[in-house]
């Protein structure tokens, strides 16, 4: 028996463009992912993206130009599921919270997240939690501007080796350490007795 693709998995009838146009990323996106855990991101060709998804090549590049665009999108949709969660709460007040919000949403997508870090797209997805943050910064704000770069590059290494390391720890035990590290800063460093050598 053949697999079914991601497009007959869905058993669309009816449905406007834009709902069509949405589930057929969709599937674009999930069959790159599929496929990611079958080989090598540098050996998927568009064929294989094409087939897997179940759609027409004319709509494959109705939406992407590259496999790499799929990515670019599938990595934003992230970012989004991911910051839609930590903006519930007061990064300033409420730390543990938006660590702990953060890390619960991040596990169901671990897998995926994974296979990124390990296509070597751990950079992407760290500039683009970078650029989300400062998406409403304006070129007058530097301090905000740095002060969220660096706080997105924290906050993303430190969800990147957790998954790496198939999250290890629970989700309150690393959120208390990551709280510790924003309201503390280089004191916490300091009592964790962290050196570099």
């Amino acid at each position: 028996m053949t697999e079914k693709t991601e497009l007959q998995k869905r058993n669309l009838l009816r449905m406007s463009n834009q709902e069509s146009n949405a589930i057929t990323k969709e599937c674009i996106e999930t069959a790159l992912i599929r496929l990611m855990k079958k080989k090598p991101f540098s050996e998927i060709t568009i064929t294989d993206i094409i087939q897997t998804a179940g759609v027409s090549r004319s709509s494959y590049y109705r939406n992407y130009d590259s496999k790499e665009a799929i990515l670019d999108q599938y990595i934003k949709n992230i970012n989004v599921k991911l910051s839609s969660v930590m903006i519930q709460y007061n990064a300033v007040d409420e730390t543990q919270k938006v660590w702990e919000a953060l890390l619960k949403a991040a596990r169901p997508l671990a897998p995926q997240y994974k296979l990124l870090l390990q296509a070597g797209f751990g950079e992407k997805l760290t500039l683009t939690f970078m650029r989300t943050m400062n998406a409403s910064i304006g070129p007058d704000q530097p301090e905000l501007y740095y002060s969220n770069c660096y706080w997105a590059g924290a906050i993303s290494s430190v969800l990147s080796e957790w998954i790496r390391k198939d999250m290890d720890i629970s989700e309150e035990a690393l959120a208390i350490i990551g709280t510790n590290l924003m309201t503390s800063g280089i004191r916490t460093v300091l009592e964790y007795g962290n050196k570099c050598e």
